[in-house]
């Protein structure tokens, strides 16, 4: 089963670019980069958004470095969701996942993106101490 990857439609859709700018620009800067392979489409940048497809490198790499100077924060394929991220596991009884799901529900997020920016939210100040 495909799940939408939202963070991606957010950025690209922030950054005010279409499908097939977006495929241009990375494609643009992968030629810039050197690198012979990338040929991206419209297309195929749907497929990322829609169905959660995952591009081979250095296409999450360059997508993000392209939305950072675009819109002036840092992004990482992590963050977009174009990496495969570390899974961490949360045993929650009954009442706690029920109290999730429906948080979730009223903010009208999947209960996955919900509990990621939850985790980042209670992170952020520890982010990059080691």
């Amino acid at each position: 089963m495909s799940t939408p990857n939202y963070p991606l439609a957010l950025a690209i859709a922030t950054a005010g670019w279409s499908n097939h700018e977006t495929a241009r620009l990375i494609n643009d800067r992968a030629q810039q980069g050197g690198y012979r392979g990338v040929a991206i489409d419209h297309s195929r940048v749907g497929r990322w958004i829609r169905l959660g497809e995952k591009p081979r490198p250095p296409v999450p790499e360059l997508l993000a470095g392209l939305l950072s100077e675009r819109l002036g924060q840092s992004y990482t394929p992590e963050l977009l969701r174009l990496a495969p991220g570390r899974r961490v596991r949360v045993l929650l009884d009954a009442a706690e996942h029920e109290a999730l799901v429906a948080v979730a529900a009223a903010a009208n997020v999947p209960v996955e993106e919900y509990v990621r920016a939850l985790l980042r939210s209670a992170l952020s100040p520890y982010k990059g101490a080691t």
